[in-house]
This record gives structure tokens, sequence and C-alpha cells, in this order.
């Protein structure tokens, strides 16, 4: 490294253009060159001292913070700033204030003389924690815990910049933070806490461990400063810091030409843009005051280095309407995290690289008609518009401000004769409107579908006269649209309160809007409609009060209010701890970071890291795979493929075999075909891009269920019909009789620890650490894979980062190809999938198409019911899971009659593979969908309907022969929930909102549940062992259930707490170990925690009757302690184990009632959506863990609001590889996507299970719950439907996405009036 002048450089010799060579960067003098070796920053005080020779560029904080300083509290999910899981808190310099940020994507190097906070540095369970963690742990905040501490450091940045906050603002922070457990509403409850003037710790003020990093207790003095060193991957580049723009400039102009070189700000659009680069040389511009300038004094300029977050806060103090509502479009970038560190030149840059990214900043600016200066490498500076902008050669350029135009205010000259004779203030006539807007398809950190900016200066008393060029801009057209030209030039001297004339602007911008198709985008037809759908919204936003007040609201955004929730449940304090609402078992270690996942284990010594290489098509023969580049690159050991399996190269063991790496077929895109195994992840993910796939014989590739069903060779039927009576005469005899067709998308499993799995070669076999739900299963894949006794391969799994179905099966094909590397080289191998690898490569939710029939009597009761159910299996039939959903097909209802008949169909997609509530979702979203349909065409209320069909006491149940036995609880839950909902009054409050607002319209509905829960059959069967030590009577339980944020763990905890007669304090829960449980069954179908409780309850009897002749002769003045320590001296054994297995042990199955009411509103000019409030009941039983249990209902429902509203794949129509692979184009729902009002109760029905505390399955049930939320939809966009003159039935599928609700309003331009 050089130091040069003042600015500092961190270098590795370039090659090229002469040779190796250091450069005397200079502008009219020599230089002074001094040796600099070190960049500087701190972690939770700790100050690291770092070599930037021994840095790549590429590394990121959170890799440095996880690596190296070795706190791995601070997790890597996306890696890519969508997810918040990475979530530090920086201030850049000891006066700058603390701020969030996307660790995953700040360059390690980019960070000096930071003061970085990591969850470490708040509290743990040695010396305490910070109340930030203890709120959210003790308000079921943490369900697996992996997004967890992300969200507390989201919190702390927050608070320590805005120490006096409102509800409404913290509500809003987790803008960029992602949970797939909890439904964010007890997070956010736990945060909203802390919006008050109450003093909590600062940061500065903890005792922070010199030594790692965490809190400590020895004043933070107990070592020096941390100086580290990493072998990671090297490469050559130059890391240069100017600290002027002067330095800036000499950088560039020095550069040879040609030479392929990075200006970072804040690094935020390599999370967008990944494949950029590689580059030989970086430029940290932090340094360089002249780029972080603001000033207001004639004109507004910010510096393009000012990042996104203080150029907002600056517009917004201006006082001028139009840089305000520039401030207010800003907040829709990203999320606080990327706005804290992305710059307004970074995003400039972004779309100037990239001209179909559509860019806010870009648009915002270039709508008020901002200009950039641009600085050059020879000194010159150009002054240019943003259009202008996007077609010069910014090679050796760089932006140095944003200057914002003046708006001249036309001033009235005084008239006192005038003024004289007025008693009201007057008005200026003209003015200057601006107005953006930003459709998403959900709530938060999602790009724009479109987004319009409007700025007109208008006469307001002389019919609203256009008087200069308006500027009208549009970005997600196509990568050359910027302003509509033709629009703007027809309305100039034009009056916006001219509906005639209005029309015709319209017909001009219809005109030249061409959006282009990309499979990826919405549709060009959708974006065009919203696109002149902006402009009417325009106009209603400049005419204001001028227009009519039905249409007023339709400039407006949907406004969310200030989330809430409530939450009840029945408790017994008699079976207390069972039925306490107590904290989560792990929640605290999760909510400061403490809890280990897979990934955190550390490095052993001699560990590889793997990398997966991936088809890009399918339905194709592989001719040959060329590993040569891959393997030449340094650090690179091997590649391991199907000729290194010594076994079988089956990782399923279907009645198709799915192999751990295909050799001559790719039967979808994302197909294994080997791995790449390096020194390290990031070289082994280099390497495998590295390798080139041949293929051949390339056939057409289907990913769409309906379109792959007209191929008869693509069906097949999976069993006889299921049902009951005589189902064609019953048909033929009914008075009315429907058919329809209903489809229902796939879903992504999103948990956030992707797929990983650490194996080690050990003496007697090899030790896997792996996040899987099914030890079992895995330990046999491996075992056969290795061709070695099953005894050999030892899984231990403590727990999971998020499963929900997705680490049933799909991670034994991981485990047995990282086995399969580890045996061939006899080293440690991990196996890390990055998010787009796991996204692209494994199964997902099952689609379905169901083609129905439904005949009804006079009386409107149902007569009969077929249906044929089509299971989207991907490219096999192994798991196709059609029959779960025929067996929920019939809901709550009385069906005399029923004919069911399964079909899986393949498709060139990965296997699909059990998702929460695999079937069951959709055979009851089938039978609602049905009555909805038939409540259309017979003109009734869909839920007078329901309730006029429900089953009773002896109604035939699925699987035949069986009839319901118990009362069927759902006609006093529904009346129950609408006393406690006030449905009554909302439908007649939505009905007048509905008449008074055009464009706004609001919808409800209420849909009951009956979820028959089967645990009888198929081979369940779980383990628990308990073990209690004489020295201090404390416990050990070991069970075979997988903890993956369903309490599981704390489920058995209280139990064996009620049994044996112990405090919770007392007990431990361990790693389930396949040694230990052998034999065990899979934790899903929300099995796991009710059987492991009856594992435990039985191991416990044991113990008790163990223990009874002591108890007995002590007499019940004793402790635990002593009977356990008179027990050991009599020589009792203290440890107790029982396998539970249902038919065995007299549990039986049962059924989970439930409903819900669901409103929402509707945008209908965009499509755009939220959910007002959601009601739900559900028979839970005696829960055994009541918060725990609301916290599963409530994630559930959130999880199916994904399924039904903005979570939606798509595949390239070519090749079938999958598009939607990221956090840049996946959806789930955002914190602020959840019902504003958001209220559980769980009751206890007379209808009691056979099990020990009569509590019932939770994790699954309420998932049903949440197609409300479709069927709402549907009823907010029939009062649209109904003004445009549509009546009569439609069909909606699954999921509505904003696009599927703006086509089916039926709006049209003609009732665009004012």
């Amino acid at each position: 490294m050089f130091f040069l002048k003042n600015f500092r450089i961190c270098s590795h010799i370039m090659e090229g253009g002469g040779g190796n060579k250091r450069r005397n960067f200079q502008r009219g003098g020599e230089l002074e060159k001094q040796m600099v070796n070190v960049m500087k920053f701190s972690i939770n005080g700790i100050d690291h001292i770092i070599d930037g020779d021994e840095f790549d560029p590429r590394m990121s904080l959170a890799q440095y913070i996880r690596e190296v300083a070795g706190l791995t509290g601070t997790k890597i999910s996306c890696n890519e700033g969508g997810c918040g899981a990475c979530t530090v808190s920086v201030r850049k310099n000891r006066d700058a204030p603390a701020r969030s940020v996307n660790s995953c994507l700040t360059p390690v190097l980019l960070c000096d003389g930071w003061i970085i906070t990591t969850i470490e540095g708040l509290g743990n369970k040695d010396t305490g924690y910070h109340p930030y963690q203890t709120k959210l742990a003790s308000e079921g905040g943490s369900q697996c815990g992996y997004c967890s501490p992300g969200m507390v450091m989201q919190l702390h940045s927050w608070l320590q910049e805005h120490s006096a906050t409102s509800e409404l603002e913290i509500d809003n922070i987790l803008d960029g933070n992602i949970c797939r457990c909890t439904g964010y509403r007890p997070i956010l409850d736990a945060f909203k806490s802390f919006a008050s003037d109450k003093c909590l710790p600062d940061i500065e003020e903890l005792k922070i461990c010199k030594k790692d990093g965490k809190q400590c207790s020895s004043n933070g003095r107990c070592s020096s400063p941390l100086q580290t060193s990493f072998n990671g991957p090297k490469s050559n580049f130059q890391w240069l810091i100017p600290a002027s723009l002067s330095d800036l400039l000499d950088i560039l102009s020095s550069l040879p030409m040609g030479t392929k070189y990075r200006i970072i700000s804040g690094n935020t659009g390599t999370g967008v843009y990944k494949n950029d680069g590689p580059y030989n040389v970086y430029i940290n511009i932090a340094k360089v005051s002249e780029l972080h300038e603001l000033s207001s004094n004639s004109q507004v300029i910010i510096g393009g280095g000012v990042t996104i977050t203080d150029a907002m806060g600056f517009l917004g103090m201006t006082g001028d309407p139009v840089f305000e509502g520039v401030a207010h479009h800003l907040k829709k970038i990203a999320s606080y995290g990327i706005r804290n560190q992305g710059s307004l030149a970074g995003n400039l840059m972004m779309k100037h690289a990239h001209p179909e990214f559509p860019s806010d900043v870009f648009l915002c600016l270039e709508t008020v008609g901002a200009k950039v200066e641009i600085a050059h490498a020879d000194g010159s500076k150009t002054e240019t518009s943003l259009t202008e902008f996007l077609n010069l050669s910014m090679e050796y350029g760089v932006i140095v401000s944003v200057k914002f135009p003046i708006l001249e205010k036309t001033s009235m000259k005084k008239d006192l004769n005038s003024l004289w004779f007025q008693s009201k203030a007057m008005t200026q006539s003209s003015q200057w409107k601006f107005k953006s807007y930003k459709i998403m398809p959900r709530s938060s950190n999602a790009h724009a579908v479109v987004n319009a900016g409007f700025l007109v200066k208008v006469d307001v008393a002389d019919n609203f006269k256009i008087l200069e060029r308006p500027r009208i801009v549009f970005g997600g057209i196509n990568k050359n649209f910027v302003h509509a030209e033709a629009t703007e030039t027809f309305l100039i001297n034009r009056n916006m309160n001219d509906h005639a004339m209005f029309l015709e602007a319209m017909a001009v911008l219809a005109e030249e809007l061409i959006p282009e198709d990309d499979p990826i985008l919405h549709s060009a037809l959708y974006r065009k409609q919203l696109s002149l759908c902006l402009l009417y919204k325009f106009y209603i936003f400049v005419l204001g009060s001028a227009a009519s007040s039905e249409v007023q609201t339709g400039c407006e955004e949907l406004e969310r209010g200030l989330s809430s929730g409530q939450q009840d449940w029945v408790t017994d304090e008699s079976q207390w701890p069972v039925s306490k609402p107590v904290e989560k078992y792990e929640a605290k270690v999760q909510c400061s970071g403490e809890a280990e996942y897979v990934n955190d284990i550390p490095t052993v010594r001699g560990e590889l890291h793997a990398a997966y290489v991936l088809t890009t098509r399918g339905n194709c023969s592989i001719a040959s795979v060329d590993t040569n580049a891959a393997l030449e690159l340094p650090g690179v050991l091997s590649y391991v493929d199907a000729n290194d399996i010594p076994g079988l190269n089956d990782w399923t063991g279907g009645s198709t075999p799915e192999t751990i790496f295909c050799t001559s077929r790719s039967e979808y895109a994302g197909q294994a075909v080997g791995l790449m195994v390096a020194l390290s992840r990031d070289i082994a993910v280099e390497a495998a891009k590295l390798v080139v796939i041949y293929y051949s014989n390339e056939n057409v590739v289907t990913t769409d269920i309906a379109k792959s069903m007209t191929n008869p060779e693509n069906v097949l039927q999976i069993s006889d019909p299921v049902g009951y009576g005589d189902v064609d005469f019953a048909l033929a005899s009914s008075d009315v009789v429907l058919s329809g067709r209903f489809t229902m998308g796939s879903q992504y499993h999103y948990y956030l620890e992707t797929q990983v799995c650490i194996v080690k070669p050990t003496e007697d076999g090899f030790d896997i650490q792996v996040p899987t739900q099914f030890i079992t299963k895995l330990a046999v894949v491996v075992s056969k894979a290795l061709k070695v006794p099953v005894n050999s391969v030892n899984v231990e799994v403590k727990r999971i980062g998020g499963g929900y179905g997705g680490k049933i099966y799909l991670p034994n094909g991981i485990a047995a190809a990282a086995s399969v590397a580890a045996k061939k080289l006899n080293q440690p191998i991990r196996l890390w999938l990055p998010l787009e690898d796991n996204m692209r490569m494994l199964g997902k939710r099952n689609p379905y198409v169901f083609d129905y029939k439904i005949g009804f009597d006079k009386d409107r009761k149902i007569t009969a019911v077929e249906s044929s159910i089509f299971c989207d299996s991907g490219w096999n039939f192994n798991r196709i899971d059609a029959m779960s959903a025929v067996n929920n097909g019939q809901n709550c209802y009385h069906i005399p009659a029923l004919k069911y008949t399964p079909f899986g169909v393949k498709t060139h997609t990965p296997a699909n593979t059990p998702t929460r509530a695999p079937g069951s979702t959709n055979g009851h979203a089938m039978m609602e969908y049905i009555m909805e349909h038939a409540a259309a065409e017979l003109k009734i209320d869909p839920l007078e309907l329901k309730q006029n069909n429900l089953m009773n006491v002896g109604s035939p149940v699925l699987p035949p022969p069986a009839l319901l036995e118990t009362v069927n609880p759902i006609s006093s839950m529904i009346n129950q929930l609408k006393t406690s909902s006030d449905y009554t009054n909302r439908i007649s409050e939505a009905q007048i909102f509905n008449q008074s607002n055009k464009w706004k319209k609001r919808g409800l509905s209420l849909v009951p549940i009956r979820y028959p829960h089967f645990i009888n059959g198929g081979g369940i069967k779980f383990h628990c062992l308990i073990s209690v030590f004489a020295n201090d009577g404390t416990i050990s339980v070991a069970h075979s259930g997988i903890e993956m944020g369903q309490g599981l763990n704390t489920k058995v905890q209280q139990v064996v707490a009620k049994e044996l007669g112990v405090e919770m304090n007392l007990i431990k829960i361990k790693p389930a170990i396949s040694n230990i449980n052998p034999n065990g069954f899979v934790t899903g179908g929300s099995w796991g925690s009710e059987l492991s409780c009856e594992a435990a309850i039985k191991a416990c009897s044991i113990l008790n009757t163990n223990l009874a002749p002591i108890r007995e002769s002590l007499g019940t003045s004793a402790t635990w302690e002593d009977i356990i320590s008179e027990a050991n001296m009599k020589n009792i054994d203290l440890c107790a184990r029982y396998m539970i297995c249902p038919e065995n042990d007299g549990l039986g199955n049962y059924d989970i009632w439930g409903a819900v009411v669901t409103e929402v509103e509707v945008d209908i000019l965009t499509g755009e959506m939220f959910v007002v409030r959601a009601d739900i009941i559900e028979d839970a039983g005696l829960s055994v863990s009541p918060q725990v249990d609301v916290g599963q209902l409530e994630g559930a429902f959130i999880m199916g609001l994904g399924l039904w509203t903005s979570e939606q794949l798509k595949y390239h129509p070519t090749t079938g590889e999958l598009l939607t692979k990221n956090t840049w184009e996946y959806k789930p729902p955002a914190a602020k996507d959840i019902p504003q009002d958001f209220r559980v109760n769980m009751i206890q029905s007379l209808n009691k299970t056979r099990n020990s505390f009569s509590g019932k399955a939770t994790g699954e049930p309420p998932m049903l719950l949440s197609i409300s939320v479709l069927f709402a939809l549907r009823d907010a966009i029939n009062q649209s439907r109904r003004e445009a003159g549509l009546e009569g039935w439609w069909p909606l599928d699954g999921p509505a996405t904003i696009e599927k609700i703006h086509q089916s309003t039926g709006i049209s331009p003609d009732m665009f009036t004012f």
C-alpha cells in the first residue's frame, strides 16, 4: 500500500498495461509517497486492525464479522440485502448517527474508521440481556430465531438515532427485515413498547469484551486491540481511497484505457446486479468531502455521495412541497438498511449501466428537472439533465452533485383596492403540482412494476390551465422510455378540468406507451394500463376538491395505519406450567445471537467448501461437462460428480430415482451435476460458475401445470376415485349443477437458513451436522450413497432456521452430496447453498388444478360434489400430495355423494415437496372456491350458503367409510366470531365506504375450516429420553422431534416440569441425535410437538414409578433434589426412555375447527391492496403453550397471505430456468403486509382429543384460513365490476397478484370521470 498526498491506497499491483508497476497519481506536481498497511474499525468496542492486502474487496462486512471476528449472531441468508438477517448498526465516525446497514452488501474494506455494533454488543446470557432482546423474547417475537438478531439491530439502530419516536414510526422500520415464522405481529408489538422517552442502556455505556467483542463485566479492558488476518481468496486488485475530488480525478486520469474499475459509495447495487465485474480497481469515495455536501442557499444541491436517507431528510426540510414530494417517494426505495448506505449517484449509475432498472431516484430527479454535475478525469465538468446523462459516457467520470431547479412561484402583484373588498386569504393562482407513484408487488422493499412522476405548473383559477411544458416520466415501460414526450407536448396550454381533452391526452399516452415483453416482468398490457391509470390519478390529485367527492380518494395511496393485535386463549392454572403462556425455551439466545445454527459451527482443521454445479435448461440431454477453467482457478481442489458415488445415486428412494448428481440428462433447469470443492466458499461458488455444460436433444420445456395436462403422457391417476354415494345419479337429479376450474400456484418455503450441511469423516464413519426435519431418512440416504452401514452415519440437529416442510426430504440430497465429497477427499466438507441455488435447485409447494362439479336441490342443499384433482409434482411422480387434498376436500360441509379423483402431473420443474399444510391447503381451498362459485350463481350470500350446508354428527367424512363422530362446532363458532368481529356492522360500513369511493373498494369474507388431523398410521413414532443428574437434580431431555421455531422444545419442557413436579429452569433440551433416537419419524404435519410431549409424558411416568418408593419413604416435605439424591444412593435408574406410537398408545385422530373474517381494501386503479383486519377463531384445545401457539397460528396465516397474493413463481419459457430466484423478484409478505388489525382467539371446544392435555395442532390449520384473503379481494373487486356493468361469476385463481386484481376490476377509460 502507498500513501499518496492525502489519499490512501490498499493495493494489489494491477496486472496489465506495461506490466506490474506502481503508478504516481498526480495533477500538477509530484505526490509524496509513504507506505501504509493498515485499516482500522471497531466492532463492539474492539479495534480491528486489518492488513488490506489480506482481504479481497469482495469480502463483505458480514463475512468478516462471522468468519474473522467470530461473531455469528449476524446472519447471512439472501446475501442481497433483501432479508435483513445481516443487519448491524454503524457509525461511520464518532459524530455520525448510528444507522442500520446490510452488512452482506458492505465490503469490509469500506469500513475504515467505522464504529460497528453487532447483536453480541447488546447483551448475552452471562452478563445480562438488553431490554430489546428480552422484550422481543417475552412477546413471542422469535420462533426459528434466524431473523431475530437482525430485527433487534434494526430497532437498536433506529432508537440510537431517534431517541424519541412514535409507535407509527417503529411500525414502519422493519421494511427490509423478513420473518417467515411469526407473522410479524409480536415483533412489532415488542418494538412499539419502546416508543417513548424511557431511559435505556446506550451502547457506548455497555462494557464490551476486548477479546471477543461480546458484552462483558471487565470494563472492556481484558486485552489489546485485535489485529487480524484472513486466508481468503486473493485477486489482483487495487483498493483506492481518495481524500478529495482532485485526488479522485487523479486516480481516474491515471487508469489505463480499458481498466475495469468500480467507484464505491454504499455498494448496495450488488444486491441487484450481482454479476457486474470483475473489477481490477475499487475506488472508495467515502473520504471525498465534495461528494457529500448539502446546500440550499440559492439552490438545492446535494452531493452525489449523499445517502438516500440523508437526501430524504434534507429535501423534507426545504419547505418546498415539490421537494417534499420527492423525499416522500425516496422513502419507498428498498429498505432503511439500503437507504442508509446507498447514495444518489450510486443509484443513478446503476440506472446508467442497466437502463431497464426502474430507478426511483432517477424518476424523481428527472421529473422535477434536476441536473447532475459530472467531473471528468481531465478536470472538465459537465452539467446535464438526467435523460442526457443516460446517453453520456461515464468512463473516467464521476457524479459530483445533483442540482435541483429553482421552481419559481408566480407572484401576484398585490392590489390594495382588490384586497380592500376581500375577507378571505388570496390563494396563488399559479402553482407547481408534483406527484409520483411507485406500484409494487408488496408494501415495501420491492422494485417498481411501474413508477411515474408528474410535474405541472397550472393556473388553478384559469380552469387548471397548464402554463408550461409538463414533465411526465415513467419507469418500468422499456429501457429506452423516459418521458411521455407526445403527451407532454399535447398538454401544453390545456385545461386540466377539460374532461374531453383529458381523454385525448390518455389516447396520446396510450399510443406512445410500448412496454417491453419480458417473462420476469408483469405483462405489457397491465403495465400500459397501469401507466394510464396513474395519469388519471395525477389529474384527480391536481383537481382536488374540484373533482367529485367519489373520485377524490382515487389519487391517494392506500393508507395503512398503525398495526395492532389482540390475542385470547384458554388456560388452566391447575395444570401450570402446562397451558401457561411462557417464554419460548430458546427465545433469549435467539434474540441475542447466541443460538447456534449449522452454519455458525466453527470450521475445523482441514475443512473444505463445496458449491453445486447446476444445469441451466431442462428436458434435454447432457452432452458433456467442461470443468477445465474451474479446476485451474487458484484454491480449487476437486470436482465431484456421479462417478465418485460409491453406492446408490439417489437421494429419495422414491419410485423414480432422484439423482444426487445427474449424468446424461437434465430433467429441469437447476438440477445438480456435481460439486466444486475449494479452500473457501467464495472460490467454490466462483468455480462452479466457470463450469460449462453442453446440451443436446433440447426439447420443449413445460413449466405450467395446465399446459402440461394437455399431454396425457404427463398425467397419472394415482389412485381409484375416493368417495361415497352415487354421484352421477345425484348430479343428474339435482335442481342446479355448476362446474368450473380452479387453479392455484406454487410457493417457495423461504426458510432464511438456506440448505447447509457439514460432513466430517471420523474413525467410525461420518458425523453430519444438518438442519433436517427427518433424521432417520437422511441417515439412510447417506448410508446407501456411501455404501456404509446406517450406524456409521451420525446425524445431529440442534435447531433449524425455518423449515415449513422444506427440510423434510430436500436436505437428503445436500447431505449425500457433501458426504460423497467428504469420502472422496477424506476431509470435512461444508456445503452451504446460496439463495439462488437453493431456489433454482429444490422443489416447492405443489401447484394444483381442480375441475369440479357441484349439485344443489331446490333448498340449496348440496346433493353431490365431483372433482378431478390435479397435482403438479414436478419432473417425477414421487411426491404427490393430492391424497391430502382429497381428505381435506369436503371441509365442514355435509355432502351426500362425493367423488374425488387424484392425479399427478409432470412438468419440467424440480420435484415438488411438502410445504406448510401440503395438500390440505389445496383441498380446503377447492371446496371453499366451489362454495363461492355456487353462491354467486345462486345469488345468495356465501356465508348463508355455507351455514345451510354444515355437516352434523353422522355425516360422511373422508376417507370413507368414516362418519363424523363429534358435534360440528362451526355454527356456534361463526356466531361467536360474527359478534367479536362486529361482522354485520362492518359489512354495512364497507358498503357505505364503497358507495362513497369509486376507486377504493373494501371487501369481506368469512371462511370456516375443518382440519382432519391424522396421527394414526404411516409409521409415526417419536422417542424421548429423560436423564436426571443426581448431583443437583437437573434434567436433560433428548427427543426425536426437531425444533424449527414451532416451540416443540418449550412444550416438552413444560410437560416434563408438570409431570415431574419441578421448576422449568431445571430442564434442558438437548439436540436430536440419530444414535440416541433411531427410527424416529419426520417432524412435520403439526404432529411433532404433541407426540414428543406424549413421549415425554410416558418417560416421566416411568421415572415417577421408579421414584415412587423414595417419595413415599421421604415424605411430602422432601425436595426434588432430596428425592433424586436418595434414589441415586439406592441405585435407582434415573434415566427413562419411551417411544410413542399413536396406534399402540391409544392416541386418536381428531378435527381442528376454526373460522376467520378478513377485510381488505383495494386500489382499483392499480391493483394494490392491504388487509384491513383479520379476526381468527380456532379450536386449539387446551394449548400446552398458548403464546407459542398464537405465534404458530399468526405465522401460518401470514404465510398463506403470501401464497394467495404476492408470491408468484415464474420460469423462462425456453430453458425452464426459475426467474423469481432471489429477493429482488420473489416477494413473501413484509411487516406492512400483515393485517392492520390482527385478532386471534384460541378457544377450547367440547370436542376434546384423546391426547394427554387435549391440546390440538396449530402449525398448519391456520394456513387454510388464509384463502379468506382471496375471497375478500374478490368481494372488493366485485364492487368495481358492478359499477362497470359486469355481473355474475368470474374466476379468480391464486395468487391474486396486483396485476390479476387490476385486470379483474373491469375498469375502462370511460369510467375515468372527474
